[in-house]
């Protein structure tokens, strides 16, 4: 019986101490996104500003897949900057959207779905703790996308 009080007692510090020192429930979701487009071009993009104090940066991507079928090309791209990005409209141009940005772009990851006859996803994590903001670009594509911090 004693044995049995001491083992529930060490379990309960133990737990105590993992949930304080952040391993447990750290991550939380800081935005979904549903990527979309408007005809004809069918470019959407979304400004994201990371909060102060975030390590990682986690991008989960699902059920992506081309609007138009007809439309070439489709892709998603995340860029992380260095700077909290500004409102953006979308232009026809890609190199235009991100030109005030291209001194901040610390890395990027991209989906190219222009092949793609099935939902794809796309996860990948950003660790750099410099990471202030997000912009998504996507041409043609719709979906999901979810950013997930710690």
């Amino acid at each position: 019986m004693k044995s049995g009080i001491a083992v529930l007692g060490i379990l309960s510090i133990l737990l105590v101490v993992v949930s304080v020192s952040g391993c447990i429930g750290n991550e939380k979701t800081l935005y979904q996104y549903n990527l979309t487009g408007h005809a004809p071009t069918y470019i959407g993009v979304q400004n994201v500003t990371i909060p102060n104090g975030t390590k990682t940066v986690k991008i989960e991507a699902q059920n992506l897949t081309k609007v138009n079928t007809n439309l070439n090309p489709s892709t998603v791209t995340v860029y992380a900057l260095s700077t909290v990005p500004v409102t953006i409209t979308a232009t026809n141009n890609e190199t235009a959207i991100i030109k005030s940005y291209n001194s901040s772009i610390i890395t990027q990851q991209s989906m190219n779905l222009t092949n793609e006859t099935t939902p794809q996803t796309l996860n990948f994590t950003f660790n750099e703790a410099t990471i202030k903001g997000l912009l998504i670009i996507n041409y043609n594509s719709k979906g999901t996308i979810q950013i997930i911090t710690s």
